[in-house]
């Protein structure tokens, strides 16, 4: 079930015509900076997105002029998952051996305890907060060890948005999810 509605929104989100995906993208970055959640962060944790994503490059140029704390993602391994490292430009990021843009080493790791705003990608998510990724556990296991005065905000276009995500005992929700045409917040 799974797999089968990762293909359908996957084919979906691949096959989006660039400038309707440049105009969603504008407007779900205006609804993230107007956020009352964005507004109050201090340090944000925001995935850099892959071309099909929804974009965060412009967010985190925006973020980091506005004086706010950035982090992201780098990958340990498939087992030990991820850290949160601290990034002062865009430029600190480098492509990896997983073809994404992350800082080329753990210098500036993160305590999760100072992250007051995680912003995730996936590939489904439902309005109950659940979510559905890539299938390799890096945000489930990020979110089941991360504090709890963080808000955790997925970031999707309207049409990953389903009835219901089939989702297992390790999955991790979101308390909100942000859109081209609204915001939603669950808890």
């Amino acid at each position: 079930m799974k797999s089968d509605l990762r293909k359908k929104i996957k084919n979906i989100r691949n096959n989006m015509d660039i400038t309707n995906k440049m105009n969603l993208d504008n407007l779900i970055y205006n609804r993230i900076i107007n956020s009352k959640n964005y507004i109050k962060s201090k340090m944000i944790f925001v995935y850099v997105s892959l071309k099909e994503e929804v974009d965060t490059h412009r967010l985190i140029n925006k973020a980091l002029l506005d004086g706010k704390s950035v982090c992201v993602p780098k990958i340990i391994s498939k087992d030990e998952g991820m850290e949160a490292i601290k990034i002062n430009k865009f430029q600190d990021l480098h492509k990896s051996k997983y073809d994404i843009l992350e800082p080329l080493n753990f210098e500036n790791k993160v305590d999760r305890e100072y992250i007051d705003l995680i912003l995730i990608p996936g590939i489904s998510f439902d309005l109950k907060g659940g979510r559905i990724g890539y299938g390799g556990g890096f945000y489930d296991r990020f979110l089941n060890y991360n504090n709890l005065h963080s808000k955790n905000i997925g970031l999707c276009y309207e049409f990953q948005i389903v009835k219901k995500v089939p989702m297992d005992g390790f999955d991790m929700g979101v308390h909100g999810i942000i859109t081209e045409s609204r915001e939603m917040y669950f808890n």
